[in-house]
């Protein structure tokens, strides 16, 4: 089945603000970190070791920070502030990377299968190094329905390149100091995406489920 799951790296900024700001509350739970962004921890936080604060996410709910509102909630980021959003849906090899300075996008990243790469904005140095190492395996892959998707990294890679995590690498012990699931503000339930991208009926569902 893969992963299908989502986070959103803040820093500058204190995890509670974080939580406050994107309407959700910590709880006194102490999830296991290898069940992040499964249905048993849909949704959980921590402020990290790095400095950065952090929200992780079953399936694509990050996204309904980066659009689920007008403006969308990381327009609420104070300056100065960095904010990376990362999703990963690999029943449908999509991969998603946004990045945000002082309340505004700057650059994203996005693969929806197949050859399909789009990278637009202010990119870092390092991009077009990750860009051309994927394009070239992806070039050189053996056809076929299993073949592996080389560009799907490329989004993974560059949102490591700001954060140095990725979901399917080992972290330190010491990585989260502050581990907490996390449920949305004042009961309310989220489900499905508000308002799903134009690009998103390339996953083939909004639901978080």
């Amino acid at each position: 089945m893969g992963f299908n799951m989502s986070w959103l790296f803040v820093d500058g900024i204190d995890e509670e603000v974080l939580y406050t700001m994107l309407d959700l509350v910590a709880t006194d739970v102490r999830p296991d970190p290898y069940d992040l962004g499964t249905s048993r921890v849909p949704l959980a936080g921590s402020r990290l070791k790095s400095g950065w604060s952090a929200v992780f996410a079953k399936y694509s709910l990050v996204m309904d920070a980066m659009f689920g509102t007008s403006p969308p909630r990381v327009a609420r980021l104070p300056s100065p502030s960095r904010c990376l959003a990362c999703v990963v849906l690999e029943h449908a090899m999509i991969s998603y990377a946004g990045f945000w300075q002082d309340g505004r996008p700057v650059w994203e990243v996005r693969h929806d299968g197949g050859d399909h790469l789009e990278a637009t904005g202010d990119l870092p140095a390092e991009f077009a190094a990750i860009r051309d190492a994927g394009m070239t395996k992806q070039r050189a892959k053996k056809p076929g329905p299993w073949g592996v998707d080389h560009l799907f990294d490329v989004a993974l890679d560059a949102a490591a390149g700001v954060t140095n995590y990725r979901h399917d690498h080992d972290v330190a012990p010491d990585f989260f100091t502050d581990l907490r699931t996390l449920v949305p503000a004042e009961g309310n339930v989220l489900t499905r995406l508000s308002q799903p991208p134009t690009w998103w009926q390339t996953a083939g569902s909004i639901e978080y489920e």
